[in-house]
């Protein structure tokens, strides 16, 4: 029985052990791309970087040197693909969201957004003021307070402090419910099946078939959102609301 133990803790001492060198290995080969890319030296940068991402990893930081490497070798969609996907982690990164507008100056398309009532656009910048799981956490905190405030109400036996708790639990439950909501919107908003044109132009079709009547044509760098596939095809929005039919082929997925 000892000697099982044994070897247990020894098998999860050697995969910590195991772990710890990947990291270092990755850390090691990221500081090597951000050397290559101070030396100019951007497709060695892009080289590394991708190497890491390929591997599994993922963070905001990494995303953003990728998509500057690309940017410095011209290569605008992969750019704003990698700039997309830092937001993804970290959408208060201002250095990701300055150069992805300078990107986006670069891209063929300037389409007009849809007009949007003026509480729903404040309500998604709200949203977007913390992170999914920073929501969490304040809905958790306040709804632990609430509990506390509302216990105090019921026991309390002095009349101002009841009433004092009252109006806390109500406070308290407002910033419960409101912290909740906002946490939803930003999980909708980061889960939205958006992606990238690659293409140079794309044909958007009325049908997912290449017989069908093309409504309108796209380039390379436009932001789409994914509605529905069909095979090989898949019908996107974009901004303005206008929709139709696109080869699957033709965007990458943020």
């Amino acid at each position: 029985m000892k000697s099982r133990l044994l070897l247990l803790i020894l098998s999860i001492a050697s995969l910590f052990a195991f772990g710890n060198q990947e990291n270092a290995h990755y850390d090691q080969l990221f500081e090597q791309a951000n050397q290559a890319y101070k030396l100019g030296e951007y497709d060695s940068a892009k080289t590394i970087y991708s190497e890491i991402v390929n591997n599994g990893f993922k963070s905001s930081e990494l995303f953003y040197n990728l998509g500057n490497a690309h940017f410095k070798n011209g290569n605008l969609p992969a750019a704003i693909l990698y700039y997309e996907r830092a937001l993804r982690i970290n959408q208060n990164d201002k250095d990701a969201i300055y150069n992805l507008e300078v990107a986006n100056s670069f891209i063929a398309d300037k389409i007009e957004p849809k007009p949007k009532l003026f509480i729903a656009e404040w309500w998604a910048k709200l949203s977007n003021t913390l992170s999914m799981n920073g929501w969490a956490i304040m809905f958790l905190l306040s709804l632990c307070l609430t509990c506390v405030s509302f216990g105090l109400f019921l026991m309390g036996t002095n009349m101002a402090l009841k009433q004092l708790s009252f109006i806390l639990t109500f406070i308290l439950l407002l910033v419960t419910i409101i912290s909740f909501t906002l946490g939803k919107e930003s999980k909708e908003l980061n889960e939205q099946h958006s992606a990238i044109v690659f293409s140079p132009s794309v044909n958007v079709k009325s049908e997912p078939d290449i017989k069908s009547t093309v409504q309108f044509v796209i380039h390379e760098g436009l932001k789409v959102e994914i509605v529905t596939e069909d095979e090989n095809w898949v019908r996107i929005n974009i901004s303005d609301g206008n929709s139709g039919w696109i080869p699957l082929q033709s965007i990458e997925r943020i």
